[in-house]
């Protein structure tokens, strides 16, 4: 079913290019989408994969690594620092503060 909504191109060359087309594409046929069935199975598994990937970053990050940390509120990220990492999340400082950072929103 997902390789309907989302086909990735084969062709290297402008890759960021076809990505926001992609994106785009996959945002459209999502919005025209109707049944009800269907888009709690790609919420389902979009949020399957946002845990996939926060759970592969986990083991990339050390205490004391500089990390991005990437908040859905604001349009920039903030820099900061590990301090500790948790099953599920890791508290980064950043200005001074710590602050308890799900590993989704980080990237180094």
């Amino acid at each position: 079913m997902y390789d309907v909504l989302y086909t990735r191109k084969q062709d290297n060359s402008n890759n960021r290019g076809n990505q926001m087309i992609e994106r785009k594409e996959l945002l459209e046929t999502l919005m025209q989408m109707r049944d009800l069935d269907e888009l709690r199975l790609i919420q389902s598994a979009i949020r399957d994969r946002i845990k996939e990937v926060g759970h592969s970053i986990k083991y990339d990050l050390r205490n004391g690594d500089e990390v991005k940390v990437n908040s859905p509120r604001r349009e920039f990220s903030e820099k900061g620092i590990i301090e500790k990492i948790n099953r599920t999340r890791a508290v980064v400082k950043i200005d001074g503060k710590s602050w308890n950072v799900p590993f989704s929103l980080i990237s180094k």
